[in-house]
């Protein structure tokens, strides 16, 4: 038995198949753009949807990938994570492989997060879901302009647990 068309996929169906004669790069532009906006609209996602659309849609063209190169979707990640769209971020997980980075104070981890210590300030460049691992750079604490030496790290979930203990926020 087909489960039903969840809200989201319907509305990306829709553009995909209103916008399916257009060019590859307004095509591609257009289903990125839709895509956000169905997570950041909070829009309810059947947990295959990413999946689906993904295979369905030629999502290997439009779904991108994170500064690493290893993280299809990264950005969808990141909307779903900031606005809290559950039903999104599950989605993505199932489809990933990925199982969440949790921060010191319960939220999930996402590109872009920033944490910090005495020594230096953290910032998440994304996911590689081969290795399920999580990426960052660092730089000391008073590099704002991040300027200076940086360091590179890069955690599984298990050793994450035991990282994040160090950070402060």
């Amino acid at each position: 038995m087909e489960t039903e068309k969840s809200k989201a996929y319907q509305f990306i169906e829709m553009m995909w198949l209103y916008n399916g004669n257009q060019s590859c790069s307004r095509l591609n532009s257009t289903m990125s753009s839709t895509m956000s906006l169905a997570i950041n609209g909070e829009l309810q996602f059947n947990e295959d949807d990413f999946s689906l659309i993904y295979e369905k849609m030629r999502g290997g063209y439009w779904f991108g990938c994170n500064s690493n190169g290893k993280g299809y979707g990264d950005s969808f990640y990141t909307d779903a994570v900031m606005v809290n769209n559950m039903s999104a971020i599950k989605a993505y997980e199932k489809w990933t492989g990925l199982k969440p980075f949790i921060s010191k104070d319960g939220h999930r981890v996402r590109t872009g997060s920033y944490f910090y210590n005495n020594e230096f300030r953290y910032h998440v460049t994304g996911f590689d879901f081969e290795t399920m691992r999580i990426y960052l750079v660092a730089y000391v604490s008073t590099d704002w302009k991040e300027e200076g030496k940086r360091k590179l790290f890069n955690f599984d979930n298990k050793e994450w647990l035991v990282f994040r203990k160090t950070i402060i926020s």
